[in-house]
C-alpha cells in the first residue's frame, strides 16, 4: 500500500453516533484515510461490500448487529472484497464467546475506547506504514539472521514497550511475542533485556 494513498475505509457499525466518533478519531489521528462507505447493519453491509468490494481497502467492523452479526460480514467480505483488511472495533474484548469466534477470522481488533493517536499507530503498523528503513532492514537480517517481525519486535522492545503492549500493537498473542523474544536471545547470543536495548542502539534500530 503506497503510503500517499489514503486507506479506504468501511464503517460498519449500528450507532450513528459511535460511527461519526471514528471518523473524527480518524481525523484527528491524521491518519492518511477516506471513509467510502457506511454501514448500520448486516444486510446493509453486505449489500455495500458487494457492490464495491474492490473499493475497500479496511473494514472496520462492530460485532453485533440487529440483524446479525460481525461474522457474516467477515466471511461475506472475505469472499467480495478478499484484499480489505478487516479489524474488529468493538467493546467485546472481555466476552471470551466472542473473541474466540471473530479473533482468528479478522487481521486486528481495537477496543471502543480507542484514542486517535492509539488507532492511527496500530493502522500504521497494519499497513505496514510504520517500519525501519528497508535497506536497513535487510543489512540487519543478513548479518543476524533475524526476520523482519523480529527487528520490529526489538525496536518496540527497546522503545519501553512491554510484551503484552508489543502484542497489542502487533496483532499477536503474548506468548507469540516471548517466543520471538526466545529465538532473538538464542541468535544473538543474548541473555537480558538490557543486552537487547545496547543492541537495538548499536544496530541503529532506534535513535
Amino acid at each position: 500500500m503506497n503510503e500517499r494513498q489514503p486507506i479506504r475505509i468501511l464503517l460498519v457499525e449500528d450507532h450513528p453516533l459511535y460511527r461519526m466518533g471514528i471518523r473524527l478519531a480518524l481525523t484527528y489521528s491524521d491518519f492518511s484515510s477516506v471513509v467510502v462507505g457506511e454501514a448500520e447493519d448486516v444486510r446493509s453491509a453486505k449489500i455495500f461490500i458487494e457492490q464495491h468490494g474492490d473499493e475497500i481497502d479496511l473494514i472496520l467492523l462492530d460485532y453485533f448487529f440487529p440483524d446479525g452479526n460481525g461474522v457474516e460480514v467477515i466471511h461475506f467480505a472475505r469472499l467480495f472484497s478478499p484484499n480489505a483488511k478487516i479489524v474488529l472495533l468493538s467493546g467485546e474484548s472481555n466476552n471470551p464467546e466472542v473473541m474466540a469466534r471473530t479473533l482468528d477470522l479478522v487481521d486486528g481488533y481495537l477496543g471502543k475506547d480507542v484514542d486517535s493517536e492509539t488507532l492511527k499507530a496500530k493502522l500504521n503498523v497494519l499497513f505496514g506504514l510504520d517500519v525501519i528503513d528497508e535497506d536497513k532492514q535487510h543489512r540487519i537480517s543478513a548479518k543476524a539472521d533475524l526476520s523482519a517481525r523480529e527487528i520490529e519486535i526489538i525496536r518496540l522492545c527497546a522503545n519501553g514497550m512491554t510484551a503484552q503492549q508489543i502484542a497489542d500493537r502487533l496483532y499477536l498473542s503474548r506468548r507469540t511475542v516471548e517466543a520471538h523474544k526466545s529465538h532473538i536471545y538464542e541468535k544473538l547470543n543474548l541473555k537480558t533485556t538490557a543486552d537487547l536495548i545496547k543492541y537495538a542502539y548499536d544496530a541503529g534500530l532506534v535513535n
